[in-house]
Parts: structure tokens; sequence; C-alpha cells
């Protein structure tokens, strides 16, 4: 019987193509991977954009219900600019914004005298308290201001803060 002869196979190296192809199931996930997290990036900020637009037409919203002639409306927008003022969805410039909403009722507040402790800055107020349904549209604007301002930074004044506490009638 004869003996076996031992055979010994020596391969070239491999060529670089044999090397990428070998990776390219490796290359393919990454890409998937890197796909996957653009488009959901993508689908956030989309999200996010959509999320300020609602919020946008929200506060177009309350501002135009701040000066409607109704005041349950008015006061249903003096509200509406403190829980949009709230929201992290809203910038610097738009928080500035909502705060020019509650002007008009705070120089009515601040023109008109009322059982407060603390009162307004300015000249001498004409006589007669604001009517009841006035003086709610006065108090949710102060409860707006005070939110606004401590987003923004700002110092509320005490009339302000003190008409805040007033119980509507």
């Amino acid at each position: 019987m004869p003996s076996p002869i031992p055979v010994t196979v020596v391969a070239a190296p491999p060529e670089w193509w044999q090397i990428v192809s070998a990776l390219s199931p490796l290359a393919v996930l990454v890409a998937a991977i890197v796909a996957a997290s653009v488009g959901l990036l993508t689908l956030r900020q989309k999200a996010r954009s959509d999320n300020r637009s609602e919020w946008w037409r929200r506060a177009q919203w309350a501002l135009d219900a701040c000066l409607s002639r109704s005041r349950s409306e008015a006061e249903m927008g003096q509200r509406a600019i403190d829980i949009l003022g709230r929201s992290e969805l809203a910038s610097h410039e738009e928080l500035a914004l909502l705060r020019v909403g509650t002007e008009d009722a705070l120089e009515a507040a601040a023109a008109a005298p009322a059982p407060r402790t603390v009162q307004p800055p300015g000249p001498a107020a004409p006589p007669g308290p604001p009517a009841p349904e006035d003086h709610r549209v006065q108090i949710a604007a102060a409860k707006a201001r005070i939110t606004l301002d401590q987003r923004l930074g700002e110092t509320t004044p005490d009339w302000i803060v003190a008409l805040s506490r007033e119980k509507p009638e």
C-alpha cells in the first residue's frame, strides 16, 4: 500500500475586491442603520414643525379672542394665552408677542379703580369699578402675564400679581 503524499496548497493573498465583497453585508447593515436614523430624525422634526404650526394657529385664535367684544370670549382668549405661554413650543419672540395680547385688559385694569390693596401706577382713575365680566378678563390677563413674565425672565409688577389673586365676581 502506498503511503499518502502530503500536498501543500499555497494560495495567493486575497485581492482587494475579495476583501471588500466579504465586508458588503456589514456595509449594508450600517447603511440601513444610518437611513433609519435619518428617517426617524426627519419624522421627529416634521412632528415638531406640525406641533409648532398648530401652536401658532391656537395663538392667533387667542390673540383675536382677546380683542373680542364678547367678554366671555375675551376671557377665554386670556386663559388660552396663559396655557399657550406654558408650552415649550413657544420661542422667546412668540412669548413676547403673546404678552402684547394681555396689555389692553391690563391697561383697562390700571385705569379702573378696584378693591385692591396695591393700586397700579398712573393717573387718577375714573370713578366706578369695572363690570364683573371685564374684571374676569382682567384677572385672566394678569394670570397670563405672570406666566409669560416668568418664561421671559421678567419681573411682574406688584399690582398685576395682586390683581391675579383677586376672585372674580
